[in-house]
Protein backbone atom coordinates (compact mmCIF):
# COMPACT_ATOMS: atom_id res chain seq x y z
CA UNK A 1 0.00 0.00 0.00
CA UNK A 2 2.84 2.39 0.88
CA UNK A 3 4.28 1.90 -2.61
CA UNK A 4 0.95 2.83 -4.17
CA UNK A 5 0.70 5.96 -2.03
CA UNK A 6 4.18 7.03 -3.14
CA UNK A 7 3.33 6.27 -6.77
CA UNK A 8 0.22 8.46 -6.57
CA UNK A 9 2.17 11.26 -4.86
CA UNK A 10 4.95 11.09 -7.44
CA UNK A 11 2.42 11.36 -10.28
CA UNK A 12 0.51 14.23 -8.66
CA UNK A 13 1.37 17.92 -8.86
CA UNK A 14 0.24 19.64 -5.66
CA UNK A 15 0.28 23.02 -7.43
CA UNK A 16 -2.22 21.75 -10.03
CA UNK A 17 -4.53 20.25 -7.38
CA UNK A 18 -4.55 23.33 -5.16
CA UNK A 19 -4.56 25.70 -8.16
CA UNK A 20 -7.86 24.20 -9.35
CA UNK A 21 -9.43 25.25 -6.06
CA UNK A 22 -7.80 28.59 -5.22
CA UNK A 23 -5.92 31.17 -7.30
CA UNK A 24 -2.16 30.74 -6.85
CA UNK A 25 0.43 33.33 -7.84
CA UNK A 26 4.11 32.63 -8.51
CA UNK A 27 6.39 33.87 -5.73
CA UNK A 28 9.97 32.92 -6.50
CA UNK A 29 10.33 29.16 -6.47
CA UNK A 30 6.96 28.75 -4.73
CA UNK A 31 3.33 29.83 -5.15
CA UNK A 32 1.33 32.09 -2.86
CA UNK A 33 -2.36 32.78 -2.08
CA UNK A 34 -4.66 34.00 0.68
CA UNK A 35 -5.20 31.02 2.97
CA UNK A 36 -8.39 29.05 2.21
CA UNK A 37 -8.56 27.87 5.84
CA UNK A 38 -8.79 31.23 7.60
CA UNK A 39 -9.84 34.72 6.55
CA UNK A 40 -6.99 36.97 5.46
CA UNK A 41 -6.26 39.66 2.91
CA UNK A 42 -2.44 39.41 2.84
CA UNK A 43 -1.36 36.06 1.32
CA UNK A 44 0.46 33.80 3.77
CA UNK A 45 -0.41 30.43 2.19
CA UNK A 46 2.62 28.96 0.37
CA UNK A 47 2.74 25.94 -1.96
CA UNK A 48 6.07 24.38 -2.92
CA UNK A 49 6.19 22.46 -6.23
CA UNK A 50 9.69 21.29 -5.34
CA UNK A 51 8.79 19.88 -1.93
CA UNK A 52 5.16 19.04 -2.86
CA UNK A 53 3.85 20.56 0.36
CA UNK A 54 1.80 23.57 1.49
CA UNK A 55 2.07 25.75 4.57
CA UNK A 56 0.09 28.71 5.90
CA UNK A 57 2.21 31.05 7.97
CA UNK A 58 -0.93 32.63 9.39
CA UNK A 59 -2.87 29.66 10.81
CA UNK A 60 -0.12 26.99 10.63
CA UNK A 61 -2.09 24.52 8.49
CA UNK A 62 0.45 22.45 6.56
CA UNK A 63 0.99 19.13 4.84
CA UNK A 64 1.09 17.27 1.53
CA UNK A 65 -1.57 16.97 -1.18
CA UNK A 66 -3.52 14.36 0.85
CA UNK A 67 -3.63 16.67 3.86
CA UNK A 68 -4.87 19.52 1.67
CA UNK A 69 -7.75 17.49 0.23
CA UNK A 70 -8.69 16.15 3.65
CA UNK A 71 -8.85 19.68 5.06
CA UNK A 72 -10.25 21.53 2.05
CA UNK A 73 -12.68 18.96 0.64
CA UNK A 74 -13.48 17.06 3.83
CA UNK A 75 -12.21 13.79 2.34
CA UNK A 76 -10.80 11.04 4.49
CA UNK A 77 -7.37 9.69 3.50
CA UNK A 78 -8.65 6.84 1.36
CA UNK A 79 -11.10 9.12 -0.47
CA UNK A 80 -8.23 11.47 -1.28
CA UNK A 81 -6.06 8.55 -2.41
CA UNK A 82 -8.79 7.21 -4.71
CA UNK A 83 -9.44 10.66 -6.16
CA UNK A 84 -5.75 11.32 -6.90
CA UNK A 85 -5.18 7.78 -8.19
CA UNK A 86 -7.99 8.16 -10.73
CA UNK A 87 -6.51 11.49 -11.89
CA UNK A 88 -3.02 10.03 -12.15
CA UNK A 89 -4.14 6.86 -13.92
CA UNK A 90 -2.98 4.61 -11.08
CA UNK A 91 -5.08 1.51 -10.51
CA UNK A 92 -5.24 0.87 -6.78
CA UNK A 93 -4.99 -2.69 -5.58
CA UNK A 94 -7.67 -3.77 -3.09
CA UNK A 95 -6.44 -3.37 0.47
CA UNK A 96 -6.61 -6.68 2.27
CA UNK A 97 -8.92 -6.51 5.27
CA UNK A 98 -10.25 -3.05 4.40
CA UNK A 99 -14.02 -2.80 4.40
CA UNK A 100 -15.96 -0.11 2.57
CA UNK A 101 -16.07 2.98 4.77
CA UNK A 102 -19.34 4.29 6.16
CA UNK A 103 -19.08 7.41 3.98
CA UNK A 104 -18.40 5.40 0.82
CA UNK A 105 -21.41 3.24 1.59
CA UNK A 106 -23.63 6.32 2.07
CA UNK A 107 -22.50 7.84 -1.24
CA UNK A 108 -23.21 4.58 -3.06
CA UNK A 109 -26.64 4.07 -1.50
CA UNK A 110 -27.75 7.66 -2.11
CA UNK A 111 -26.53 7.60 -5.71
CA UNK A 112 -28.43 4.38 -6.46
CA UNK A 113 -31.60 5.72 -4.80
CA UNK A 114 -31.36 8.90 -6.91
CA UNK A 115 -31.00 6.85 -10.12
CA UNK A 116 -33.95 4.65 -9.08
CA UNK A 117 -36.24 7.65 -8.58
CA UNK A 118 -34.99 9.37 -11.75
CA UNK A 119 -35.74 6.23 -13.78
CA UNK A 120 -39.30 6.07 -12.40
CA UNK A 121 -39.89 9.76 -13.19
CA UNK A 122 -38.72 9.56 -16.80
CA UNK A 123 -39.64 6.02 -17.82
CA UNK A 124 -42.53 4.50 -15.86
CA UNK A 125 -46.27 5.27 -15.76
CA UNK A 126 -46.03 5.57 -11.97
CA UNK A 127 -43.73 8.56 -12.49
CA UNK A 128 -46.27 10.54 -14.57
CA UNK A 129 -47.75 12.55 -11.64
CA UNK A 130 -44.27 13.82 -10.78
CA UNK A 131 -43.36 14.50 -14.42
CA UNK A 132 -46.60 16.42 -15.00
CA UNK A 133 -45.99 18.50 -11.88
CA UNK A 134 -42.41 19.41 -12.95
CA UNK A 135 -43.07 20.01 -16.66
CA UNK A 136 -46.61 21.45 -16.65
CA UNK A 137 -46.95 23.22 -13.30
CA UNK A 138 -43.30 24.22 -12.90
CA UNK A 139 -42.38 24.59 -16.56
CA UNK A 140 -39.19 22.53 -16.43
CA UNK A 141 -37.70 21.03 -19.57
CA UNK A 142 -36.69 17.37 -19.74
CA UNK A 143 -33.10 18.50 -20.31
CA UNK A 144 -33.21 20.46 -17.04
CA UNK A 145 -34.71 17.48 -15.20
CA UNK A 146 -31.86 15.31 -16.47
CA UNK A 147 -29.22 17.93 -15.56
CA UNK A 148 -30.33 17.92 -11.92
CA UNK A 149 -31.17 14.19 -11.90
CA UNK A 150 -34.65 14.85 -10.51
CA UNK A 151 -36.84 11.91 -9.62
CA UNK A 152 -40.20 10.82 -8.30
CA UNK A 153 -41.14 8.49 -5.44
CA UNK A 154 -44.59 6.94 -6.04
CA UNK A 155 -46.95 6.72 -3.08
CA UNK A 156 -46.01 3.13 -2.32
CA UNK A 157 -45.16 1.88 1.15
CA UNK A 158 -41.82 0.20 0.36
CA UNK A 159 -40.90 0.44 -3.32
CA UNK A 160 -37.38 1.73 -2.72
CA UNK A 161 -36.80 -0.60 0.22
CA UNK A 162 -37.82 -3.65 -1.84
CA UNK A 163 -35.49 -2.57 -4.66
CA UNK A 164 -32.49 -1.72 -2.45
CA UNK A 165 -32.74 -4.38 0.25
CA UNK A 166 -34.33 -7.31 -1.52
CA UNK A 167 -33.02 -6.91 -5.05
CA UNK A 168 -29.70 -5.10 -4.49
CA UNK A 169 -29.06 -6.75 -1.09
CA UNK A 170 -28.21 -3.61 0.87
CA UNK A 171 -28.41 -3.89 4.65
CA UNK A 172 -31.72 -2.38 5.88
CA UNK A 173 -29.77 -0.70 8.71
CA UNK A 174 -27.66 1.20 6.17
CA UNK A 175 -30.77 2.30 4.27
CA UNK A 176 -32.23 3.62 7.51
CA UNK A 177 -28.94 5.31 8.48
CA UNK A 178 -28.96 7.08 5.09
CA UNK A 179 -32.46 8.36 5.88
CA UNK A 180 -34.08 6.65 2.89
CA UNK A 181 -36.29 4.24 4.80
CA UNK A 182 -37.79 3.81 8.24
CA UNK A 183 -39.55 1.13 10.28
CA UNK A 184 -43.00 1.03 11.80
CA UNK A 185 -45.29 -1.58 13.28
CA UNK A 186 -46.14 -2.61 9.70
CA UNK A 187 -42.49 -3.09 8.73
CA UNK A 188 -40.19 -1.06 6.50
CA UNK A 189 -41.42 2.03 4.64
CA UNK A 190 -39.98 4.55 2.16
CA UNK A 191 -39.34 7.95 3.71
CA UNK A 192 -39.88 9.99 0.51
CA UNK A 193 -43.01 8.33 -0.92
CA UNK A 194 -45.41 10.58 -2.85
CA UNK A 195 -42.75 13.22 -3.50
CA UNK A 196 -40.69 14.78 -6.26
CA UNK A 197 -37.04 13.97 -5.48
CA UNK A 198 -34.14 16.44 -5.56
CA UNK A 199 -30.79 14.69 -5.07
CA UNK A 200 -28.34 16.83 -3.09
CA UNK A 201 -24.70 16.63 -4.18
CA UNK A 202 -21.47 17.88 -2.65
CA UNK A 203 -19.03 19.91 -4.73
CA UNK A 204 -17.23 16.73 -5.86
CA UNK A 205 -20.40 15.18 -7.31
CA UNK A 206 -21.19 12.69 -4.52
CA UNK A 207 -24.89 12.28 -3.72
CA UNK A 208 -24.97 13.14 -0.02
CA UNK A 209 -28.74 13.32 0.58
CA UNK A 210 -32.20 13.58 -0.95
CA UNK A 211 -34.82 16.30 -0.62
CA UNK A 212 -38.48 15.66 -1.40
CA UNK A 213 -41.44 17.94 -2.18
CA UNK A 214 -44.88 16.49 -1.74
CA UNK A 215 -47.23 16.75 -4.73
CA UNK A 216 -50.05 19.28 -4.26
CA UNK A 217 -52.75 16.61 -4.73
CA UNK A 218 -51.19 14.10 -2.33
CA UNK A 219 -54.07 13.28 0.01
CA UNK A 220 -52.12 13.02 3.29
CA UNK A 221 -52.26 16.21 5.40
CA UNK A 222 -50.17 14.97 8.33
CA UNK A 223 -46.80 15.27 6.57
CA UNK A 224 -44.54 18.21 5.80
CA UNK A 225 -44.47 19.85 2.38
CA UNK A 226 -40.68 19.45 2.18
CA UNK A 227 -38.47 16.87 3.84
CA UNK A 228 -34.73 16.19 3.64
CA UNK A 229 -32.51 13.32 4.55
CA UNK A 230 -31.61 13.52 8.26
CA UNK A 231 -28.07 14.38 9.38
CA UNK A 232 -25.82 11.48 8.35
CA UNK A 233 -22.08 10.79 8.17
CA UNK A 234 -22.06 12.55 4.75
CA UNK A 235 -24.87 15.11 5.01
CA UNK A 236 -24.91 18.18 7.20
CA UNK A 237 -27.66 20.64 6.33
CA UNK A 238 -25.70 23.69 7.49
CA UNK A 239 -22.78 22.79 5.21
CA UNK A 240 -24.61 21.81 2.01
CA UNK A 241 -25.21 24.03 -1.00
CA UNK A 242 -27.73 22.64 -3.47
CA UNK A 243 -26.53 22.77 -7.10
CA UNK A 244 -22.88 23.50 -6.26
CA UNK A 245 -21.72 20.44 -8.24
CA UNK A 246 -23.29 21.90 -11.41
CA UNK A 247 -22.84 25.65 -10.92
CA UNK A 248 -19.37 25.90 -9.34
CA UNK A 249 -17.59 26.65 -12.63
CA UNK A 250 -20.20 29.26 -13.61
CA UNK A 251 -19.80 30.98 -10.23
CA UNK A 252 -16.03 31.12 -10.69
CA UNK A 253 -16.42 32.60 -14.16
CA UNK A 254 -18.96 35.20 -13.03
CA UNK A 255 -17.07 36.13 -9.87
CA UNK A 256 -20.35 36.24 -7.94
CA UNK A 257 -22.81 33.67 -6.55
CA UNK A 258 -26.55 34.23 -6.33
CA UNK A 259 -27.81 32.51 -3.16
CA UNK A 260 -31.46 31.40 -3.03
CA UNK A 261 -33.45 29.28 -0.57
CA UNK A 262 -35.04 26.34 -2.38
CA UNK A 263 -34.28 23.77 -5.02
CA UNK A 264 -36.93 25.04 -7.44
CA UNK A 265 -35.74 28.64 -6.94
CA UNK A 266 -32.37 27.49 -8.20
CA UNK A 267 -33.57 25.17 -10.98
CA UNK A 268 -36.00 27.69 -12.53
CA UNK A 269 -33.34 30.42 -12.42
CA UNK A 270 -30.74 28.07 -13.93
CA UNK A 271 -33.07 27.04 -16.75
CA UNK A 272 -33.83 30.71 -17.47
CA UNK A 273 -30.14 31.52 -17.84
CA UNK A 274 -28.83 32.40 -14.35
CA UNK A 275 -26.15 29.76 -13.96
CA UNK A 276 -24.00 31.24 -11.15
CA UNK A 277 -26.39 30.21 -8.41
CA UNK A 278 -26.63 27.97 -5.33
CA UNK A 279 -29.40 27.21 -2.85
CA UNK A 280 -29.29 26.89 0.92
CA UNK A 281 -31.80 25.07 3.10
CA UNK A 282 -33.64 27.73 5.07
CA UNK A 283 -32.76 31.40 5.26
CA UNK A 284 -29.63 31.23 7.43
CA UNK A 285 -26.26 31.70 5.77
CA UNK A 286 -23.91 29.62 7.92
CA UNK A 287 -20.16 29.74 8.51
CA UNK A 288 -19.84 26.52 6.50
CA UNK A 289 -21.72 28.05 3.55
CA UNK A 290 -19.38 31.04 3.72
CA UNK A 291 -16.31 28.79 3.85
CA UNK A 292 -17.38 26.94 0.69
CA UNK A 293 -18.42 30.08 -1.23
CA UNK A 294 -15.34 32.10 -0.28
CA UNK A 295 -13.19 29.46 -1.98
CA UNK A 296 -14.80 30.04 -5.36
CA UNK A 297 -15.94 33.67 -5.42
CA UNK A 298 -15.41 37.07 -3.85
CA UNK A 299 -19.05 38.22 -3.87
CA UNK A 300 -22.45 36.79 -3.05
CA UNK A 301 -25.93 38.16 -3.71
CA UNK A 302 -28.64 36.92 -1.35
CA UNK A 303 -32.13 36.48 -2.81
CA UNK A 304 -33.80 35.19 0.36
CA UNK A 305 -37.00 35.65 2.31
CA UNK A 306 -36.93 39.08 3.95
CA UNK A 307 -37.55 37.44 7.35
CA UNK A 308 -33.86 36.48 7.40
CA UNK A 309 -32.99 40.08 8.32
CA UNK A 310 -34.31 39.55 11.84
CA UNK A 311 -32.60 36.25 12.53
CA UNK A 312 -29.43 36.43 14.61
CA UNK A 313 -28.01 33.36 12.84
CA UNK A 314 -28.42 35.09 9.47
CA UNK A 315 -26.79 38.28 10.74
CA UNK A 316 -23.88 36.26 12.09
CA UNK A 317 -23.55 34.49 8.74
CA UNK A 318 -23.38 37.80 6.89
CA UNK A 319 -20.88 39.22 9.39
CA UNK A 320 -18.77 36.08 9.00
CA UNK A 321 -18.95 36.42 5.21
CA UNK A 322 -17.64 39.99 5.40
CA UNK A 323 -14.86 38.90 7.78
CA UNK A 324 -13.91 36.17 5.30
CA UNK A 325 -13.42 38.78 2.58
CA UNK A 326 -16.74 38.23 0.78
CA UNK A 327 -18.70 41.21 -0.48
CA UNK A 328 -22.35 40.56 0.47
CA UNK A 329 -25.32 42.11 -1.33
CA UNK A 330 -29.07 41.56 -1.12
CA UNK A 331 -31.52 41.44 -4.05
CA UNK A 332 -35.07 42.47 -3.13
CA UNK A 333 -38.18 41.65 -5.17
CA UNK A 334 -41.70 42.69 -4.21
CA UNK A 335 -43.79 41.74 -7.24
CA UNK A 336 -43.09 38.01 -7.06
CA UNK A 337 -43.10 35.80 -3.98
CA UNK A 338 -39.84 33.98 -4.71
CA UNK A 339 -37.01 33.61 -7.30
CA UNK A 340 -38.74 30.58 -8.86
CA UNK A 341 -41.82 32.62 -9.78
CA UNK A 342 -39.73 35.66 -10.77
CA UNK A 343 -37.48 33.61 -13.07
CA UNK A 344 -40.43 31.92 -14.79
CA UNK A 345 -42.38 35.13 -15.42
CA UNK A 346 -39.79 37.89 -15.87
CA UNK A 347 -36.21 36.66 -16.16
CA UNK A 348 -34.90 40.00 -17.49
CA UNK A 349 -36.46 41.81 -14.54
CA UNK A 350 -34.95 39.23 -12.21
CA UNK A 351 -31.50 39.77 -13.72
CA UNK A 352 -31.87 43.55 -13.27
CA UNK A 353 -32.81 43.11 -9.62
CA UNK A 354 -29.78 40.88 -9.06
CA UNK A 355 -27.40 43.28 -10.82
CA UNK A 356 -28.79 46.21 -8.77
CA UNK A 357 -28.48 44.39 -5.43
CA UNK A 358 -27.50 46.63 -2.52
CA UNK A 359 -25.41 46.21 0.62
CA UNK A 360 -26.62 43.57 3.09
CA UNK A 361 -26.17 45.99 6.00
CA UNK A 362 -28.37 48.61 4.26
CA UNK A 363 -30.99 45.96 3.64
CA UNK A 364 -31.10 44.72 7.23
CA UNK A 365 -31.25 48.19 8.77
CA UNK A 366 -33.96 49.25 6.31
CA UNK A 367 -36.02 46.14 7.09
CA UNK A 368 -35.71 46.71 10.84
CA UNK A 369 -36.66 50.41 10.55
CA UNK A 370 -39.64 49.55 8.30
CA UNK A 371 -41.07 47.19 10.94
CA UNK A 372 -41.61 49.95 13.49
CA UNK A 373 -42.85 53.54 13.75
CA UNK A 374 -39.64 55.56 13.93
CA UNK A 375 -41.57 58.75 14.79
CA UNK A 376 -42.37 57.52 18.32
CA UNK A 377 -40.06 56.92 21.26
CA UNK A 378 -41.31 53.37 21.64
CA UNK A 379 -40.67 52.69 17.93
CA UNK A 380 -37.14 54.11 18.18
CA UNK A 381 -36.47 51.86 21.19
CA UNK A 382 -37.66 48.77 19.29
CA UNK A 383 -35.48 49.69 16.31
CA UNK A 384 -32.49 50.23 18.60
CA UNK A 385 -32.96 46.83 20.26
CA UNK A 386 -32.92 45.10 16.86
CA UNK A 387 -30.43 47.26 14.94
CA UNK A 388 -27.67 47.77 17.53
CA UNK A 389 -26.77 44.02 17.60
CA UNK A 390 -26.53 44.19 13.79
CA UNK A 391 -24.10 47.13 13.99
CA UNK A 392 -22.12 45.29 16.67
CA UNK A 393 -21.39 42.46 14.23
CA UNK A 394 -19.66 44.77 11.75
CA UNK A 395 -15.98 44.29 12.59
CA UNK A 396 -14.61 46.91 10.19
CA UNK A 397 -14.72 50.11 12.29
CA UNK A 398 -14.98 52.43 9.28
CA UNK A 399 -17.93 50.49 7.88
CA UNK A 400 -19.44 50.36 11.36
CA UNK A 401 -19.13 54.15 11.73
CA UNK A 402 -20.85 54.61 8.36
CA UNK A 403 -23.86 52.58 9.51
CA UNK A 404 -23.99 54.31 12.87
CA UNK A 405 -24.47 57.54 10.87
CA UNK A 406 -26.93 55.82 8.52
CA UNK A 407 -29.11 54.49 11.38
CA UNK A 408 -29.05 57.84 13.17
CA UNK A 409 -30.30 59.52 9.98
CA UNK A 410 -33.06 56.93 9.44
CA UNK A 411 -34.52 57.33 12.94
CA UNK A 412 -33.64 61.01 13.42
CA UNK A 413 -31.39 60.53 16.45
CA UNK A 414 -27.89 62.00 16.85
CA UNK A 415 -24.87 59.87 15.90
CA UNK A 416 -23.46 60.31 19.41
CA UNK A 417 -26.51 58.65 20.95
CA UNK A 418 -26.38 55.70 18.54
CA UNK A 419 -22.61 55.37 19.05
CA UNK A 420 -23.07 55.35 22.87
CA UNK A 421 -25.72 52.63 22.62
CA UNK A 422 -23.42 50.58 20.41
CA UNK A 423 -20.52 51.04 22.84
CA UNK A 424 -22.74 50.01 25.77
CA UNK A 425 -23.87 46.89 23.87
CA UNK A 426 -20.29 45.95 23.01
CA UNK A 427 -19.10 46.45 26.60
CA UNK A 428 -21.98 44.36 27.92
CA UNK A 429 -21.27 41.63 25.41
CA UNK A 430 -17.59 41.66 26.34
CA UNK A 431 -18.31 41.42 30.07
CA UNK A 432 -20.65 38.47 29.45
CA UNK A 433 -18.00 36.49 27.59
CA UNK A 434 -16.06 33.95 29.71
CA UNK A 435 -12.41 34.81 30.14
CA UNK A 436 -10.15 32.24 28.56
CA UNK A 437 -6.93 31.23 30.25
CA UNK A 438 -5.16 31.42 26.89
CA UNK A 439 -5.81 35.16 26.70
CA UNK A 440 -3.46 35.74 29.62
CA UNK A 441 -0.59 33.70 28.20
CA UNK A 442 2.57 35.49 27.21
CA UNK A 443 3.25 35.67 23.50
CA UNK A 444 6.76 34.60 22.55
CA UNK A 445 8.35 36.97 20.03
CA UNK A 446 10.95 35.46 17.70
CA UNK A 447 14.24 37.37 18.18
CA UNK A 448 15.46 39.43 15.24
CA UNK A 449 18.60 37.29 14.99
CA UNK A 450 16.58 34.11 14.59
CA UNK A 451 14.46 35.64 11.83
CA UNK A 452 17.57 36.76 9.96
CA UNK A 453 19.19 33.32 10.31
CA UNK A 454 16.08 31.65 8.89
CA UNK A 455 16.21 33.95 5.89
CA UNK A 456 19.95 33.32 5.50
CA UNK A 457 19.42 29.54 5.58
CA UNK A 458 16.77 29.79 2.86
CA UNK A 459 19.21 31.75 0.65
CA UNK A 460 22.19 29.48 1.32
CA UNK A 461 20.18 26.42 0.30
CA UNK A 462 19.32 27.94 -3.07
CA UNK A 463 22.85 26.81 -3.96
CA UNK A 464 24.59 25.32 -0.91
CA UNK A 465 27.68 24.18 -2.82
CA UNK A 466 28.36 27.83 -3.65
CA UNK A 467 27.30 29.61 -0.46
CA UNK A 468 27.76 27.22 2.48
CA UNK A 469 31.47 27.93 3.12
CA UNK A 470 31.18 31.72 2.98
CA UNK A 471 27.98 32.21 4.94
CA UNK A 472 27.63 29.26 7.36
CA UNK A 473 29.92 30.94 9.96
CA UNK A 474 27.10 33.48 10.46
CA UNK A 475 24.78 30.67 11.60
CA UNK A 476 25.03 30.34 15.39
CA UNK A 477 21.65 28.95 16.51
CA UNK A 478 21.57 25.25 17.55
CA UNK A 479 18.92 24.57 14.89
CA UNK A 480 20.89 26.26 12.09
CA UNK A 481 24.15 24.61 13.10
CA UNK A 482 22.47 21.17 13.04
CA UNK A 483 21.06 21.78 9.55
CA UNK A 484 24.50 22.82 8.29
CA UNK A 485 26.03 19.72 9.91
CA UNK A 486 23.39 17.46 8.33
CA UNK A 487 24.09 19.02 4.95
CA UNK A 488 27.83 18.32 5.22
CA UNK A 489 27.10 14.65 5.91
CA UNK A 490 24.50 14.55 3.10
CA UNK A 491 26.87 16.14 0.56
CA UNK A 492 29.54 13.50 1.16
CA UNK A 493 27.28 10.92 -0.51
CA UNK A 494 25.62 13.13 -3.14
CA UNK A 495 27.30 14.94 -6.02
CA UNK A 496 24.17 16.86 -7.02
CA UNK A 497 22.10 18.69 -4.42
CA UNK A 498 18.36 17.98 -4.40
CA UNK A 499 16.40 19.99 -1.84
CA UNK A 500 13.52 17.51 -1.56
CA UNK A 501 15.91 14.59 -0.99
CA UNK A 502 17.86 16.60 1.58
CA UNK A 503 14.70 17.43 3.54
CA UNK A 504 13.67 13.77 3.50
CA UNK A 505 17.09 12.88 4.93
CA UNK A 506 16.73 15.27 7.88
CA UNK A 507 15.63 14.02 11.31
CA UNK A 508 11.94 14.65 12.02
CA UNK A 509 12.69 17.38 14.55
CA UNK A 510 14.51 19.38 11.83
CA UNK A 511 12.63 18.61 8.62
CA UNK A 512 9.33 20.32 9.46
CA UNK A 513 10.86 23.65 10.50
CA UNK A 514 13.41 23.62 7.66
CA UNK A 515 10.59 22.96 5.15
CA UNK A 516 8.75 26.01 6.49
CA UNK A 517 11.89 28.12 6.09
CA UNK A 518 12.31 27.04 2.47
CA UNK A 519 8.61 27.65 1.77
CA UNK A 520 9.12 31.27 2.78
CA UNK A 521 11.84 31.77 0.14
CA UNK A 522 10.65 33.89 -2.78
CA UNK A 523 13.95 34.87 -4.45
CA UNK A 524 14.59 33.05 -7.70
CA UNK A 525 17.01 35.16 -9.75
CA UNK A 526 20.71 34.36 -8.95
CA UNK A 527 21.60 38.05 -9.05
CA UNK A 528 18.91 38.83 -6.47
CA UNK A 529 20.17 36.01 -4.25
CA UNK A 530 23.65 37.56 -4.19
CA UNK A 531 22.19 40.97 -3.28
CA UNK A 532 19.97 39.42 -0.60
CA UNK A 533 22.85 37.47 0.92
CA UNK A 534 24.95 40.63 1.17
CA UNK A 535 22.05 42.46 2.78
CA UNK A 536 21.26 39.65 5.24
CA UNK A 537 24.94 39.39 6.22
CA UNK A 538 24.99 43.12 6.95
CA UNK A 539 21.70 42.91 8.89
CA UNK A 540 23.07 40.05 11.02
CA UNK A 541 26.21 42.03 11.78
CA UNK A 542 24.05 45.04 12.73
CA UNK A 543 21.85 42.86 14.97
CA UNK A 544 24.94 41.36 16.63
CA UNK A 545 26.49 44.81 17.21
CA UNK A 546 23.26 46.09 18.76
CA UNK A 547 23.12 43.06 21.07
CA UNK A 548 26.79 43.55 21.95
CA UNK A 549 26.30 47.26 22.73
CA UNK A 550 23.29 46.45 24.93
CA UNK A 551 25.37 43.97 26.95
CA UNK A 552 28.31 46.39 27.15
CA UNK A 553 25.98 49.14 28.37
CA UNK A 554 24.91 46.95 31.28
CA UNK A 555 28.55 46.11 32.05
CA UNK A 556 29.54 49.81 31.97
CA UNK A 557 26.82 50.63 34.50
CA UNK A 558 28.01 47.83 36.80
CA UNK A 559 31.69 48.86 36.53
CA UNK A 560 30.80 52.50 37.28
CA UNK A 561 28.85 51.45 40.37
CA UNK A 562 31.69 49.25 41.64
CA UNK A 563 34.39 51.78 40.73
CA UNK A 564 36.35 49.30 38.54
CA UNK A 565 38.00 51.93 36.31
CA UNK A 566 40.21 49.61 34.24
CA UNK A 567 37.28 47.38 33.26
CA UNK A 568 35.17 50.49 32.73
CA UNK A 569 37.66 51.97 30.24
CA UNK A 570 37.95 48.66 28.37
CA UNK A 571 34.19 48.21 28.14
CA UNK A 572 33.69 51.85 27.08
CA UNK A 573 36.28 51.44 24.32
CA UNK A 574 34.53 48.33 23.01
CA UNK A 575 31.17 50.12 23.21
CA UNK A 576 32.46 53.08 21.17
CA UNK A 577 34.20 50.80 18.66
CA UNK A 578 30.98 48.82 18.16
CA UNK A 579 29.11 52.10 17.77
CA UNK A 580 31.41 53.30 14.98
CA UNK A 581 31.14 49.94 13.19
CA UNK A 582 27.35 50.03 13.60
CA UNK A 583 27.15 53.57 12.16
CA UNK A 584 29.22 52.54 9.15
CA UNK A 585 27.06 49.48 8.44
CA UNK A 586 23.85 51.46 8.83
CA UNK A 587 25.20 54.14 6.49
CA UNK A 588 25.92 51.45 3.89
Amino acid sequence: MDNQIEEVKNKTDIVAIIGERIELKKAGRNYKAPCPFHGEKTPSFIVSPELQIFKCFGCSEAGDVFAFLEKYEGMDFYEALKYLAERAGVKLKPIEGRNQSEKEKMYEINALAARYYNYILLNLPSGKPGLDYLTVERGLKIETIKTFNLGFAPDRESGLFDFMAKKKKYDPKDLELAGLTGTSSRGHYDRFRGRVIFPIYDARGNVIALAGRILPNFDRKDVGKYINSPETPVYHKSASLYGINITKADIKRAGVALVVEGELDLISSYQAGIKNIVAIKGSSLTADHVRILSRITGEIVLALDSDFAGEEASIRGIAHAYDSGLNVKVATFRKYKDPDEFARHDIEGFKRVVSNAGSAWDFMINIIVARHDSSTGEGKAMISREAIPVLAMITDKIVQAHYVAYLSHRINVSEEVVARELERHLNQKKSDEPKLYSEAKDVTITPRREILESRLLSLIFENPQKYITQYSPLIVSPFGERVISEYKNFSKEKKEFNLAEFIKSLPAELSSRFSEIMLGQETEDPGEIEIDLTGIKRDIEIADLKDSRAKLQKEIAEFEEKGEEKKLLEATGKFNEAGMRLSKLQAE
